[in-house]
């Protein structure tokens, strides 16, 4: 895939499941921010009350490397739009994996489909037209 998948070195350092190493292993690039990104943390904490910090951290490593930020969580993606940084969700990553054949589509409708029944909120719709897509 022509993506490079990016986290800030303090969400693998406090990741459990999965470990923050098997992700390093699995492809991921661990990125740290420097003082000046700190610095822009804090004022983004005073500006965005709700995400939470290890979500800041993210997002700005995004808006610093100028890169696109995957999130579900509606106070992040609202942040990162008002920080002009790109935002995309589940349904995008699993488009993405289909279009450039990392995924089979019947595979891709039955991951949409069980990450739907174990209480994932996705709009229904948009799940609905790619499953049926998928599996046609």
């Amino acid at each position: 895939m022509p993506y490079e998948l990016v986290l800030p070195d303090v969400i693998i350092e406090e990741l459990i499941k999965p470990p923050g190493k098997d992700l390093i292993e699995t492809g991921y690039t661990v990125l740290p921010l420097d003082e000046e990104g700190i610095e822009q943390i804090i004022l983004l904490r005073e500006r965005y009350p709700k995400p939470s910090t290890n979500d800041l951290f993210a997002l700005m490593l995004a808006k610093l490397s100028t890169c696109s930020l995957v999130t579900g969580d509606d106070s992040l993606r609202k942040a990162a739009k008002d920080e002009e940084v790109a935002v995309h969700g589940l349904l995008w990553i699993l488009d993405k994996l289909v279009n450039h054949s990392i995924l089979r589509p019947l595979e891709a409708a039955k991951a949409l489909e069980r990450i739907l029944s174990e209480g994932s909120w996705l709009p229904k719709k948009e799940c609905d037209v790619r499953i049926k897509s998928w599996k046609s």
